[in-house]
């Protein structure tokens, strides 16, 4: 290992530095084995060797890591914290180690992936054959559901959308692009009803829930003055197939809300029309969750790689704003647009935005 040179005796060169940093690996094992003689025991090496390079780890830093007598062995609050760091240190240098591995490996094997069916259509869809033709080793298997997926289930990653910020610090997640929701109706349907002017108006009208038949239905806006607004509605029909809302707010029946690449083509067409323009709803991700970089198949991060590559924002990372609530939502956070849908929709329509395209068949 070489010697450990204390303050005052030798300058310590880079290599000496870098070997400091096994000690606290050595300091992590004794912490993670709960004393001098597992941490021996797990490393391979004599105890005494052990008692030593902590010892010197300790008079480098001039802190007491751990109390140990012959019979009890404790660590103290500052080694603790400091154990984290240390956790974190060789955690990150396995990652390191495992991604050099993984990058001379060819990927090969089966992606086990859960996602929303709206998901499955207007993202992997398009995207999984031109992967499998680039890796013909791999096979993509796919469920899709719009049940809540465990990440501990037998899936390799779990595509899902949740407003943002999102909270799940717990999850290690990359984002897969941002998503605009917008109100929507036929023209014929707003033609036999009178336009809604507030949020208020469309208490009085028909509307098409997405999701589980279970209530409370919540539409949720953000007003021209920043407060967000939450519109409570009893929906003439309730369906968990995005592809169904679109169509029954074609057919007339009532108002519903949709991802505006799911409805772009139809709002080109005239076929829907924009409800509430000038109240934006908070923006959604697209989010592949994954319980750990940690020993991922190269299949698999290969896969994870290739989706962000492809993928795209209905919104740019410049054009979103950051809210906090008001009032009683005053813990709230949420995420919008800095453009207006109008202008979003005038350069979609005019063709000088070249950020969203038409994903839907």
């Amino acid at each position: 290992m070489g010697s450990v040179w204390t303050e005052g005796e030798r300058p310590r060169s880079k290599a000496q530095q870098m070997q400091d940093l096994n000690d606290l690996y050595v300091f992590s094992q004794v912490v993670d084995h709960n004393g001098f003689t597992g941490a021996a025991k797990a490393l391979g090496v004599a105890r005494s060797s052990i008692c030593r390079r902590v010892s010197a780890l300790e008079e480098r830093l001039g802190i007491r890591l751990v109390q140990r007598t012959t019979r009890h062995f404790a660590v103290t609050d500052l080694g603790k914290e400091f154990h984290g760091y240390c956790v974190r240190m060789v955690a990150e240098a396995n990652a390191a180690y495992e991604r050099a591995a993984c990058a001379r490996g060819a990927p090969s094997g089966t992606i086990r992936v859960s996602c929303p069916p709206m998901i499955g259509q207007l993202v992997l869809g398009p995207l999984i054959p031109r992967f499998v033709q680039q890796n013909p080793q791999v096979r993509v298997a796919v469920e899709a559901t719009n049940r809540e997926v465990d990440i501990g289930e037998n899936f390799d990653i779990y595509i899902r959308v949740r407003q943002v910020p999102s909270e799940d610090s717990g999850l290690i997640m990359r984002s897969l692009g941002i998503i605009q929701q917008v109100l929507v109706a036929s023209r014929s349907f707003l033609d036999r009803h009178e336009r809604p002017a507030s949020p208020a108006d469309i208490s009085h009208l028909a509307t098409i829930g997405y999701g589980s038949v279970q209530g409370p239905h919540v539409w949720k806006l953000v007003d021209p003055n920043e407060n967000e607004v939450q519109i409570r509605h009893e929906p003439t029909l309730i369906a968990d197939d995005m592809v169904l809302v679109r169509q029954a707010a074609e057919g007339g029946l009532g108002i519903a809300q949709l991802p505006l690449s799911v409805c772009l083509n139809e709002i080109r067409m005239g076929s829907l029309e924009i409800v509430l323009p000038d109240f934006l709803a908070p923006l959604c991700e697209i989010q592949v969750v994954f319980p750990s970089r940690r020993g991922m198949l190269p299949a698999v991060r290969s896969f994870i790689d290739f989706l962000g590559a492809h993928s795209v924002s209905e919104v740019p990372e410049r054009q979103i704003k950051r809210h906090t609530g008001r009032g009683h939502r005053e813990n709230a956070r949420f995420w919008t647009s800095r453009e207006p849908l109008t202008r979003l929709l005038a350069n979609v329509q005019s063709g000088t935005d070249p950020r969203l395209e038409i994903r839907v068949a």
